[in-house]
């Protein structure tokens, strides 16, 4: 099993050079560019994220949470939104350049692995598709539990 924490290693190390370079192109921090893949992400769910849903995925504080949001808005990639159920609650909103930010890192990731997908059956595709989702939500099961003895 060290054989595949090691290949997870070099996966995730791979896709965070990827959101580096992404970042680079678009003049943007590597957070930012994470920011606006779980702000697409939670759109896509049909529940727009808040800066405390924003903060708790990306493990930051509340105050680096709105300077991220604030540089954001400023570069017209994110507006915030009244929630139309709680006044008091703001809702973070892509603008069509932070649609192409966060699109352009999904895709450059799928493209990497579209080959090797190519050359799996069905059956295998949705045993990769499996793996994949439980080993993400057991990770952040994992921070979740982390945090919580933290605090």
């Amino acid at each position: 099993m060290p054989r595949i924490g090691e290949r997870l290693h070099v996966l995730a190390a791979g896709a965070e050079r990827v959101v580096e370079v992404v970042a680079r192109t678009r003049a943007l921090r590597p957070t930012e560019v994470h920011a606006l893949v779980a702000i697409a992400g939670a759109e896509r769910m049909g529940a727009p994220a808040t800066p405390g849903d924003l903060a708790q995925t990306l493990r930051l504080t509340t105050g680096a949470i709105t300077g991220l949001v604030d540089r954001l808005v400023r570069s017209g990639h994110v507006q915030r939104e009244p929630d139309s159920a709680d006044r008091r609650r703001v809702r973070l909103l892509c603008e069509e350049s932070g649609h192409a930010v966060a699109g352009e890192l999904l895709r450059t990731l799928a493209d990497r692995a579209s080959a090797v997908l190519l050359g799996l059956s069905v059956e295998e595709r949705h045993v990769v598709d499996r793996f994949l989702a439980e080993v993400g939500f057991s990770t952040s099961a994992f921070l979740h539990a982390q945090d919580s003895r933290v605090r």
